[in-house]
């Protein structure tokens, strides 16, 4: 049986990441591979971080562990199995965004990893979304105009400045194919396709 691949998208917001995620799974399933898109955090743990935000107020380390939970679910009920099953699967962010997102220090960024790394797969190929946060606001903005999704909380200059920032500095120590996020979709596909083993 052939092994599974897993492929990793990870960026800020507003970098076209799951409109990429939808294309490559369409071009593996016409070479033949199925392919799955997974979500971190999952749909479901977003309605119930957002429903949280609206009565109470949620720390970091909060934060962390109800990803961790999220994750290991997704990983033990649905990645680990397709990739046993020699399937592709196409995660929308991993462990480097709790790093990005809810490691405060040096030594919270220590202690996530450790965590994750019971039992989070290790990415074949983790491909950064790069872009500048002006860009990305712009995009972010033209999608909720166009279907309504809420702003996020960490969807603001300020934010997008500071964490594509961190994303640089904590990707630094791991593999990755870097993407110009400003670049056409089309151009974009064609950087994922050339990037990956088949």
């Amino acid at each position: 049986m052939t092994k599974g691949k897993c492929i990793v998208f990870e960026g800020v917001s507003g970098t076209g990441k799951e409109t990429q995620a939808k294309l490559l799974q369409e071009y593996l399933k016409k070479q033949g591979i199925p392919a799955q898109i997974v979500f971190h955090p999952t749909p479901d743990l977003k309605k119930v971080l957002s429903l949280w935000r609206k009565t109470r107020s949620i720390d970091a380390v909060t934060e962390f562990y109800l990803l961790l939970a999220d994750r290991h679910d997704r990983v033990s009920q649905v990645i680990q199995p397709a990739l046993n099953r020699g399937e592709w699967v196409i995660s929308l962010r991993n462990y480097v965004s709790a790093l990005v997102y809810q490691a405060k220090s040096s030594e919270e960024v220590t202690w996530m990893k450790e965590e994750f790394f019971r039992f989070e797969p290790n990415p074949d190929v983790l491909f950064h979304f790069d872009i500048t946060p002006e860009a990305a606001l712009k995009r972010i903005m033209e999608r909720h105009e166009k279907t309504g999704e809420a702003i996020g909380k960490f969807e603001n200059p300020k934010a997008l400045e500071e964490k594509r920032a961190r994303f640089l500095e904590i990707l630094r120590d791991i593999p990755h194919v870097v993407i110009d996020a400003s670049c056409s979709i089309e151009v974009i596909h064609e950087k994922i396709i050339s990037s990956i083993a088949i």
